[in-house]
């Protein structure tokens, strides 16, 4: 049953000028401006909570591809309740994650999950992950040392990388549409929830709508997990500014 952890610790929370991004750019100004292309640092400070429907196709390890579909509630920065609900062989298997701070509950089809030191690692860098995400901190906190990666392709588009480095976290590149500015590709090294093996993932955002204040918000994702295609999927998502603690607990 672990085993169909590893999609769900790897699915967690499916979220710059028109004139493009030069590598040349200093790390900082690119984030500024991507900031500005997501909806501004005011907008991404005050919305620090968000819901998500989404649904696709998933490959489970030593199962292969199921069909899920999945909610999200999460409210920066460390709650979350991940309900999701996988077809796989013709037999239902519905898993509820709840973090709540250092609370961790997990629960396949009504039976405990124990949460292992591979799931709770999964889980920091996937809180890790979120938070650089919504890039506000990464232009209002200190901790965060920004460098540029340089330029890359992301699924055929043009685009440029910084790389995050905090104290105590795995490094984190995040690719910027250079036409856009918005966010293309987030790239990190994480671990298997279910195997505790470690991975290379790229989160991938295929097709952005507008959602509230004008914020861009992700609708077609892929995750890749050492180059290999390990989700699809079609997000509903939106901000919001709170979401009442309730919705965290048991």
């Amino acid at each position: 049953m672990t085993r169909v952890l590893t999609p769900l610790l790897s699915a967690l929370a499916l979220a710059a000028c028109a004139t493009g991004l030069r590598a040349a750019d200093d790390p900082k100004a690119v984030i500024t401006k991507a900031v500005k292309a997501h909806g501004g640092e005011e907008a991404l400070a005050k919305l620090k909570a968000g819901e998500s429907k989404n649904t696709g196709k998933i490959t489970v390890p030593g199962i292969g591809e199921a069909e899920f579909t999945q909610d999200v509630a999460y409210m920066l920065p460390d709650k979350l309740k991940d309900v999701m609900e996988l077809s796989v062989a013709g037999q239902k298997i519905k898993i509820i994650t709840l973090v709540n701070g250092d609370s961790v509950s997990i629960e396949a089809n009504g039976n405990e999950v124990p949460t292992t030191d591979a799931i709770k690692t999964a889980l920091k860098d996937a809180k890790h992950m979120m938070k650089v995400a919504r890039l506000v901190a990464l232009v209002r906190e200190k901790g965060y040392e920004l460098s540029l990666f340089g330029e890359a392709k992301v699924e055929g588009k043009a685009a440029v990388g910084v790389t995050v480095a905090a104290k105590g976290e795995k490094d984190i590149v995040l690719f910027f549409d250079k036409e856009t500015g918005l966010i293309a590709k987030i790239e990190h090294r994480t671990v298997e929830g279910g195997t505790g093996n470690e991975i290379l993932e790229e989160r991938i955002v295929q097709e952005y709508k507008t959602g509230k204040d004008g914020i861009p918000v992700p609708m077609k994702v892929l995750v890749k997990h050492d180059g290999k295609t390990f989700l699809e999927a079609e997000c509903e998502a939106k901000l919001l500014e709170k979401i009442d603690d309730g919705e965290f607990k048991k």
